[in-house]
């Protein structure tokens, strides 16, 4: 973890001990209204509504820190999920040495309704599938590697990348019965680059 982020441990940490100073400054701050008032804890029902006090208003200094604490923890899964799929990128990539090409980023990018789709249907390979796709323009290419159920990253058996994954009107996986293409040097590896 870089230095310029937070620590998890001591945000924890940090977060339990105002938890329990959440807690104790209504605990307090109500002894002192009831004692201001002269309210015996000894009749009738004023325990209980001094639990209820301070309960009522713990739980009003809850909200804000679990607001915080969530965003905090959101934040730090999305971290590591990003920091996964760029270390598995990295690891395809050397794993796989054959011919690369750079494409912007939003050529490789499928459209949102087939995304969604990949995302429901089986892993093929690892960390992503193996399709075919439809254009718009009637074409179909056959073996094309999508990473992480979104992303382009290879096509068989082609020198260039002459389409656009947003053309892409249809997405099906390729049969998983057929041995999927494994002579490397007819592999092109799509490296993205984002348009600036």
């Amino acid at each position: 973890m870089s230095t310029s982020k937070e620590h998890p441990v001591l945000w924890w940490i940090g977060w339990i001990v105002m938890t329990i100073v959440a807690f104790f400054i209504p605990c307090y701050a109500w002894t002192k209204v009831f004692a201001h008032h002269s309210a015996s804890m000894s009749q009738p029902g004023m325990p209980a509504l001094w639990v209820t006090a301070v309960f009522g208003s713990w739980m009003l200094f809850l909200v804000p820190l679990i607001i915080v604490m969530y965003n905090k923890v959101d934040r730090a899964y999305e971290d590591a999920r990003n920091a996964r799929e760029r270390l598995a990128k990295v690891l395809l990539v050397s794993r796989f040495p054959v011919k690369a090409i750079t494409i912007n980023e939003e050529r490789l990018l499928l459209p949102k309704l087939l995304k969604k789709k990949l995302k429901r249907l089986p892993k093929t390979l690892k960390n992503g599938q193996l399709v075919s796709l439809e254009l718009k323009d009637g074409r179909k290419i056959e073996n094309v590697f999508v990473y992480g159920g979104e992303e382009i990253v290879g096509v068989y058996g082609r020198a260039d990348f002459p389409f656009d994954a947003r053309d892409a009107v249809k997405v099906d996986l390729t049969d998983p019965s057929h041995e999927p293409p494994v002579d490397y040097e007819k592999w092109l590896r799509l490296q993205a680059t984002v348009a600036e």
